[in-house]
């Protein structure tokens, strides 16, 4: 049987994250030739020993793609970073060779890494975002840590799942645009926050939303950002004795956000700013464990990316027929 491998979580409190809104997140460091990089925790479903697996292999893959394992019973989709990074130098050490088995976006993926190194547990404001220029040569990356002597780069696996198959990443359903389009619903008076850190995802959502006819969308690349924008929307309504919502209908937010995490950003919305505007989470991330966390801050919804249809299904039925009840939409 296939062995997990062990890491070590750097500090001491190794229960902080069950405290949600503290705006910080775990990160697996890992290494690919040498060079580290690193994901978020949350997306780590295990980590086996590549030597204890048999990779079945597919007919003319896409470059990056290995072909399949058999992860608790069921076929997963193996990539090699090695080729999707660029890199081609001498072959890992088999015996820290590993296979990292991820989730999120609803998918089971797997990935052939070098070695792992450690968790470390750090605030999302120690997140330092890649220069334009970086980002033309890395499009992998979004993002950087400083650790001691050396940076980790944080990698964007929503994108490489998107390179590989666009079908299982941030992808337009055109046919259901076209049938939500036909519904003629008035959505254009709905004002809406949107805070995503992804320039892709943020253009590719604001595009189907704005398809379904809500065509009032302001957009924030961070939970911070959005917050001093909210902030200053109950400034101006304090002071001109306005309610609100003249001001937003609606907060969309992401998750996994440098500076400030959506899951901190919905935390001083709901605690601090005492506001009852409708929070919705939509994330990668959306699993029972992420569903409690965005309960505890107070998110009145929440879908996994890529199902930008279901987050119209939502808020048409919070804010455009005004029922209030989405329970059976988040089973």
């Amino acid at each position: 049987m296939a062995q997990q491998s062990t890491l070590k979580t750097a500090g001491a409190k190794t229960d902080i994250l069950l405290e949600v809104g503290t705006n910080e997140v775990e990160v697996f460091e890992f290494n690919i030739a040498g060079q580290h990089y690193g994901v978020n925790v949350a997306k780590v479903n295990q980590i086996v020993q590549r030597d204890q697996l048999t990779i079945t292999r597919a007919d003319c893959p896409p470059a990056g793609v290995l072909g399949s394992i058999t992860f608790r019973g069921q076929p997963t989709m193996t990539l090699d970073l090695r080729t999707i990074l660029g890199v081609y130098d001498e072959e890992p050490d088999p015996s820290r060779a590993l296979m990292l088995v991820t989730q999120f976006n609803d998918q089971t993926v797997a990935f052939a890494i070098d070695g792992a190194e450690r968790i470390h547990r750090v605030s999302w404001d120690k997140f330092e975002p890649i220069s334009s220029n970086f980002a033309q040569e890395n499009p992998y990356v979004n993002g950087i840590i400083r650790l001691e002597d050396r940076l980790v780069l944080i990698l964007d696996l929503e994108y490489i799942l998107t390179l590989i198959n666009p079908r299982l990443g941030m992808s337009i359903d055109h046919d259901k645009i076209e049938k939500i389009e036909q519904e003629f619903k008035p959505r254009d008076h709905i004002k809406i926050l949107f805070a995503e850190d992804s320039a892709m995802i943020r253009k590719m959502v604001h595009g189907q939303l704005m398809d379904a006819g809500f065509t009032n969308v302001e957009l924030a690349t961070n939970g911070s950002e959005a917050l001093e924008k909210i902030k200053a929307a109950k400034a101006e309504a304090d002071a001109n004795g306005q309610d609100f919502n003249e001001y937003y209908d609606l907060i969309l937010t992401d998750i996994e956000m440098p500076v400030m995490d959506g899951l901190t950003f919905c935390k001083n919305v709901k605690d601090s700013l005492q506001l009852d505007t409708p929070v919705i989470v939509f994330s990668s991330l959306i699993n029972d464990q992420m569903i409690a966390k965005c309960k505890a801050v107070g998110a009145n919804g929440w879908g996994t990316k890529p199902k930008v249809n279901l987050i119209v299904e939502i808020i048409d039925r919070i804010i455009v027929e005004g029922e209030g009840s989405i329970e059976d939409l988040l089973q």
